[in-house]
């Protein structure tokens, strides 16, 4: 995106710009002069705009990032000063540049959520894998004094639990990366094809919708197995389970007993399980899902007191939904 190029005069009123200011804000220019650098910007940010200001005029230059909310949308913006002076030092005003840093924030979040993910698995791994360690140890001592070969199935066991629970961490970091392969898919067919790889004897699928979403595939079957699965165990083998449309994005519902609204904060962390063999990693992979598309995903109560998972898709890019006719 082409950057804003902006002069002030001295007492802080716009008096040069180009054309790309007024595209953005969608003022003309005899609505830009004279405007002050603060009115640009969301309430929220222009105190940091104020004190960059003052810092020009003390210091000589600056750099602040501040929010807009544009024609494009809100934009992040990284915003340059430098004072302007005469010969004879007299203060002139300033002048600098506006550049789109949206993108590259967002980056940086994720990769700081995706390092904050990678130093929980390092300590989940310590932690849960110390116990079938010991177990599997345990009964290969058993079947070394014994001979037993009852004590190896157990040790097989151990080892499976060691297996899911890595799979199941490999997972979470590798869907925290950012989405790239995005494209519109059928919200009903990827639920259906996600239900059939799940073991659900007894239970049904009740999918309401026939919405596409701009999506990784691959990425939203991964969501709807676990959150699938996570019916079945919580809910029991016979729930129902919906899929529907939202003016947002989509829900997934269950009708079964639902979770305490004091549990509800910490369903999506890693390592969170309420049954005794789960991994506690199939809610943490659907919010990793969704948060490399741009999504939020939040944990309510469905109108029969069943647990719903609401998405609501990015307002931009990634994750628009568009209802079926």
């Amino acid at each position: 995106m082409e950057d804003v190029f902006y002069v002030y005069d001295e007492r802080g009123k716009l008096v040069v710009w180009n054309s790309r200011l007024g595209d953005l804000f969608d003022l003309t220019d005899e609505e830009l002069a004279g405007m002050t650098p603060p009115a640009f910007f969301v309430e929220t940010d222009r105190p940091a705009v104020e004190r960059a200001v003052r810092e020009i005029l003390a210091e000589g230059e600056t750099v602040v990032e501040a929010r807009a909310n544009t024609s494009e949308g809100t934009i992040r913006f990284e915003l340059t000063g430098r004072k302007l002076a005469g010969d004879d030092g007299e203060l002139l005003g300033f002048c600098g540049v506006g550049r789109d840093v949206t993108d590259r924030r967002d980056q940086e979040r994720r990769l700081a959520a995706q390092n904050h993910r990678l130093g929980e698995f390092a300590t989940l791994l310590a932690h849960d894998l110390r116990n079938p360690l010991s177990v599997a140890t345990g009964f290969v001592d058993l079947y070394r004094e014994t001979g037993d070969g009852t004590a190896l199935d157990r040790v097989s066991d151990a080892l499976a639990r060691i297996d899911a629970m890595v799979e199941e961490m490999l997972l979470v970091a590798t869907h925290g990366r950012a989405a790239t392969d995005v494209r519109p898919v059928d919200l009903d067919v990827v639920a259906r094809d996600a239900w059939a790889m799940v073991d659900t004897p007894g239970a049904t699928l009740d999918v309401r919708t026939d919405a596409t979403v701009d999506a990784d595939e691959p990425r939203l079957g991964r969501l709807f197995e676990n959150l699938f699965r996570n019916a079945v165990q919580h809910a029991g083998p016979d729930v129902t389970v919906t899929v529907a449309a939202t003016d947002g994005g989509f829900a997934v519902t269950d009708d079964g007993p639902g979770v305490d609204p004091a549990d509800r904060g910490r369903v999506f962390d890693s390592g969170v399980s309420g049954v005794a063999d789960g991994t506690g990693f199939g809610l943490a992979i659907v919010r990793a899902v969704a948060e490399s598309h741009g999504w939020t995903v939040s944990l309510t109560e469905g109108s029969e007191g069943g647990a719903r998972f609401e998405f609501v898709v990015s307002p931009c890019g990634a994750g628009d939904v568009e209802l079926g006719m």
